[in-house]
Order: C-alpha cells, then sequence, then structure tokens
C-alpha cells in the first residue's frame, strides 16, 4: 500500500519506507528515480514545529507505517490523535477568542477560525465542524476546525456543497468515474502529472468516502439536538515524535542518498 510523504524528514523517510508515491522534484533528483503518480493510502507530513510527522490516511497502512517509524530509535514516541483528520461532530461552542471559538466536541476541543464558518457564532451555539488541522499532542493548539465538510486527498478531494470549477488535470474531462452529487472536486497539484487510470482510482477512493459520510450525517441527529456528538471517525490519525537518537537515525538514512552533515535533522527540527 502506497504513502505520500512531505517536509524535513522526507528523504529520510523515502529511503526508509517502501511504495512511496507523489514524490516532490526534489526527492526524484536525489533519488534518481521515477516515483509513481498514484493514489496514497496514507499521508507523511511534517509537523509546523518539524518536531516529528502526522501519519494520516487507511488504518492498516497507517499502522504499518507507524510501526516501522517507531523503530527508527529508542525516543521515537507516538500517539493516536485524539481528533483525527477529516472527522466530523456536533460540536457546541464554548468559548469565543479574537479570531475564532473554541468548540468542545466530545472527544476534545477544536479551533474554528470565524474565516470557516459563514455564519455569526457565539458561546452556547451548536453546529457541525469537521477536523481540518489535527494538532499533536506535544504543542499547545487545538485542532483547526472548519464547517465545510471535504473529503481530503492530495490527488483530489471533495467539497461537499462545493461548485466545480475549470481549474484541473488536462486529462479531468476523461475521467470515468463522477463525483458523488452534491460533491465537487478539489483536483491536487500532483494531478497534473497522474495518469487516467490514477486519477480515475483516486476519484472513485474520494467518492466511496464522501457517500459514505452523506449516510453518517443522514442517519445522525442535528447538531441542534445532540451535541457533542461524532458523526464520522475521519482518516485513521497518528503522530510520531522524534527524539535525539532518532533524529541521528534518521541523518543516517538521509547520508544513504545524499551528503548529509550530524546533527542535520537536529538542526532542522531546531529552526
Amino acid at each position: 500500500m502506497s504513502v505520500r510523504i512531505r517536509g524535513v524528514y522526507a528523504t529520510a523517510l523515502t529511503a526508509l519506507l517502501e511504495n512511496v508515491v507523489q514524490a516532490s522534484p526534489p526527492i526524484r533528483e536525489r533519488f534518481d528515480a521515477d516515483f509513481p503518480v498514484a493514489p496514497a493510502a496514507a499521508t507523511v507530513e511534517t509537523t509546523g514545529d518539524r518536531q516529528g510527522v502526522c501519519v494520516a490516511g487507511d488504518r492498516d497502512r497507517v499502522a504499518a507505517v507507524t510501526d516501522r517509524l517507531r523503530g527508527v530509535g529508542r525516543d521515537t514516541l507516538t500517539w493516536v490523535a485524539d481528533l483525527p483528520r477529516g472527522a466530523v461532530y456536533a460540536g457546541e461552542i464554548t468559548g469565543t477568542l479574537g479570531g475564532g471559538a473554541v468548540v468542545d466536541v466530545g472527544d476534545g476541543e477544536g479551533y474554528l477560525p470565524y474565516s470557516k464558518t459563514a455564519r455569526h457564532v457565539e458561546e452556547g451555539d451548536r453546529l457541525r465542524v469537521q477536523v481540518e488541522e489535527p494538532s499533536p499532542p506535544w504543542a499547545d493548539g487545538r485542532p483547526v476546525l472548519d464547517t465545510t465538510v471535504r473529503v481530503h486527498g492530495p490527488l483530489v478531494g471533495l467539497v461537499r456543497g462545493g461548485t466545480a470549477t475549470a481549474t484541473g488535470p488536462e486529462l479531468a474531462d476523461l475521467v470515468g468515474t463522477d463525483p458523488p452529487e452534491g460533491w465537487a472536486p478539489d483536483w491536487g497539484r500532483a494531478s497534473d502529472d497522474a495518469s487516467l487510470d490514477a486519477l480515475d482510482a483516486a476519484l472513485d477512493t474520494a467518492g466511496e468516502r464522501a457517500r459514505a459520510l452523506d449516510e453518517a450525517l443522514a442517519d445522525g441527529p442535528p447538531p441542534a439536538e445532540d451535541a457533542p456528538h461524532r458523526y464520522d471517525d475521519g482518516d485513521s490519525s497518528r503522530w510520531v515524535w522524534f527524539g535525539r537518537e532518532s533524529r541521528f537515525a534518521l541523518d543516517g538514512h538521509r547520508r544513504a542518498v545524499v551528503e548529509t552533515m550530524a546533527g542535520h535533522h537536529r538542526v532542522k527540527a531546531a529552526t
């Protein structure tokens, strides 16, 4: 099963993991290899503070990748995300801040920027939200929420209630699969380099996820009647934090591909 990797650990983790897809241009150049532009079963993305990565996607692939990363060093620590990427909740606003609102979703608190909702919100309001950006357990910030429901995907995502745009890969009009009714495609950058079969497979997978979300939302109670409430579990999401020993081990994996100074990943994590 495939994995897409981004961030400061990308070179080391590309050397460490198997079935890497949608590699960035620098990675393709360093490895002197053509990586498939195919749907990814899981994504590995460096956290904003560069202390570790978030692994999200298919449950089995996420578990396998996390187990592999856990073996990098004795001080590699892992957590299951309390609020996974893409999870959908009925939440209640418990406080308002300068740029957004704090929302209790039952499994924890999230932060809803005012720019992520079309309505005026205040304390006590109940509304449906989705986890847009999970927050690592070692950070102080809350996960970022959005009132727009999406299916996330590096090649193509889907937006519930969205409007189709003219932007997209040249092959988009030839894709045989149509998005479910009420959903609009949101094509990713990598889609320009993907084959027709890859685009079709990605849209088909996203469509299955969208239909599952439609069913979960239709079967669940309105937010006003039952909040907090979880409609959908979202993607399997786990956090991986790399300690000192682990970062030196990752230096070794990177050094096998490209010249790397000692402490490279420690320096990157500190900047």
